[in-house]
């Protein structure tokens, strides 16, 4: 069903969260029984997904979730509420030819009043606040080496400054030419912080490097 490699690592994701068809998954069970390269790749990202599982959740404030549980609900029963205002419609239309009057008067009066006083419109747009942000890689620092055929995979904890508090390799080579590289790049990259609710806090940021080539 697969022709090469690549086409096998590509369905690695489905493979581990059960998705694939019955037969790609016969195709990818046989090419791993043979090739030692690609069930070597498949047992790093069986490592990776249990150590993604075991990163710490952020914790939404209960006003937030309480928020978002009753527009949930407004989404999912528009009915009740659309009957509701039909009600409430009936039983206004009595009274609103009587009230149009007045209420064309009212309106009159008020911009005869404002007219003079008009409010600038600014083109400035609304800026959407996120409730939580992760942290980012915002530039690496200059540097170049060559991790091999496997990728290197860290996980790097972020301060609310933006610095480096340490991090972790997942897998990869661990030679001590690549670790003292790695040390000078991480440390000397520039991140951004994590937010919640606008203000910064301490983050991770999941790093996969294969071959890096970075040049000030």
């Amino acid at each position: 069903m697969f022709e090469n490699c690549l086409e096998i690592r590509n369905h690695f994701s489905d493979y581990l969260d059960d998705l694939c068809t019955p037969e790609a998954r016969k195709s990818i069970r046989y090419h791993l029984s043979f090739c030692d390269v690609c069930r070597e790749q498949l047992e790093q990202w069986q490592s990776i997904q249990e150590e993604l599982r075991a990163l710490p959740r952020q914790q939404v404030p209960p006003e937030v979730a309480l928020r978002l549980r009753v527009q949930a609900s407004k989404d999912l029963n528009p009915k009740p509420i659309s009957e509701h205002w039909l009600r409430i419609e009936d039983a206004l239309k009595p009274l609103l030819l009587p009230a149009t009057g007045g209420v064309l008067t009212a309106i009159i009066c008020f911009c005869l009043i404002m007219g003079s006083q008009v409010v600038p419109m600014t083109n400035i747009p609304d800026v959407t606040v996120q409730v939580v942000t992760p942290a980012r890689v915002q530039a690496l620092a200059p540097m170049d080496f060559n991790t091999g055929d496997n990728p290197l995979v860290l996980v790097t904890q972020i301060n609310a400054e933006g610095h480096v508090k340490g991090y972790r390799v997942l897998s990869g080579q661990r030679s001590p030419e690549i670790m003292e590289r790695l040390d000078r790049m991480i440390y000397f990259s520039v991140f951004q912080p994590a937010t919640n609710f606008g203000k910064p806090t301490d983050g991770e940021v999941v790093l996969s490097l294969r071959r890096i080539t970075v040049r000030g």
